[in-house]
């Protein structure tokens, strides 16, 4: 019983670090010209529900 949990736990562990190493890869990795694209249709949204 306890060999079942320590699988388990070690294949969250893994999961969890994939997911991590993911992110992190996707952050560093992100197309900077849609973020500031995004930014800008943000930006024109708000100021266009304040007024």
């Amino acid at each position: 019983m306890d060999a079942g949990l320590e699988i388990i736990y070690g294949i969250a562990a893994l999961v969890l670090l994939t997911a991590l190493i993911f992110g992190v890869l996707q952050h560093y990795f992100r197309n900077k010209r849609a973020v500031q694209v995004a930014d800008k249709i943000v930006r024109e949204r708000y100021e266009r529900n304040e007024t």
